[in-house]
């Protein structure tokens, strides 16, 4: 996960997890900018912990030690983007854990190969009008026949660099020449989706298995971004059942490509993202189901346990 002193405890889904975990399981804390491998073993300095997520004290560390991550069981993979070369890189040392034979969740292949924003439009069956593009005439091309579009960085997170755009937008040229690093660089344009008034749901699959209580979240005003870091607000739902519908099939790709936890974002009926490097939501859909950290953690425990039956 990101450095544990600098996570917010009162929102931080891996600390839910982690809480559930450690009723039946040893959690060891991995310290994220020390893995590395030698010869050929992956290793880091690691320290067991305990979390308290509703303390001000809210973890304690100790037995720090060099580890090789092949002893480990399950290492969960919870580094939040940017997926940048570095990213990229600690993908390819989990990929050397798990041909050892060590479950590593989500899977760093998997990770690597399907772009959050990507996938989202790949797995979307209702179309949603989008492009991925560096060339301005292109991107020109496309605002001019949608009008109103949403321009999307692929590798971050949050809200990020997000920017709706129109053909009537001032500087609208200088906009994709920055969001492109001077067209270099690949972005999403994506329709922009009315249906967002009513806002932007978080439905969260762990092993396959569609969670019921949603997350909506909708944009304060004068602006078009849901994300809670923006100063989006948030209520709690039931899923739409035609929401279910949708997902069922991709619930089940998701978990044969070695995804046990994602986050799908979903406008209207349309999906625009889903989130498999560190999807949140824990929390706040918590305020309405308090069991739901431990049903997030008796999935990840059945898959771990699966896979494992399975290598054996």
């Amino acid at each position: 996960m990101n450095p544990i002193e600098s996570i917010n405890p009162s929102t931080d889904s891996t600390l839910a997890m982690m809480d559930a975990l450690q009723i039946n399981h040893e959690i060891i804390y991995i310290i994220p900018q020390t893995l590395h491998m030698t010869n050929h073993s992956v290793i880091a300095k690691v320290c067991k912990v305990e979390v308290f997520p509703n303390k001000k004290e809210y973890y304690k560390l100790n037995d720090e030690r060099y580890e090789n991550l092949a002893n480990l069981t399950c290492v969960l993979f919870r580094i939040d983007p940017p997926v940048n070369t570095s990213y990229i890189q600690m993908t390819l040392l989990l990929d050397c854990l798990v041909n050892k034979g060590t479950m590593v969740i989500n899977s760093p292949q998997t990770i690597r190969d399907f772009n959050e924003k990507i996938l989202g439009t790949y797995l979307n069956t209702h179309l949603l009008p989008s492009m991925i593009s560096k060339d301005i005439d292109v991107i020109q091309n496309f605002i001019d026949n949608n009008n109103e579009v949403v321009l999307k960085p692929l590798n971050l997170m949050g809200g990020i660099g997000v920017t709706k755009v129109s053909k009537k937008t001032n500087n609208l040229k200088k906009i994709i020449e920055n969001l492109t690093n001077n067209f270099k660089k690949y972005i999403m344009v994506q329709k922009y989706l009315d249906e967002i008034d009513n806002g932007d749901t978080r439905i969260l699959i762990t092993n396959g298995e569609i969670h019921q209580d949603v997350l909506v979240r909708y944009p304060k005003k004068g602006d078009f971004r849901a994300n809670l870091s923006y100063g989006g607000k948030y209520a709690i739902n039931r899923i739409n059942p035609e929401h279910t519908k949708i997902l069922v099939p991709i619930a089940e790709y998701l978990k044969n490509n070695g995804i046990y936890f994602s986050g799908v974002d979903m406008i209207g009926n349309y999906i625009t993202e889903i989130n498999i490097t560190s999807p949140t939501g824990i929390r706040q859909i918590e305020t309405i189901n308090k069991e739901l950290r431990y049903e997030v953690a008796s999935h990840i425990t059945s898959a771990i346990n699966n896979y494992h039956a399975d290598i054996k």
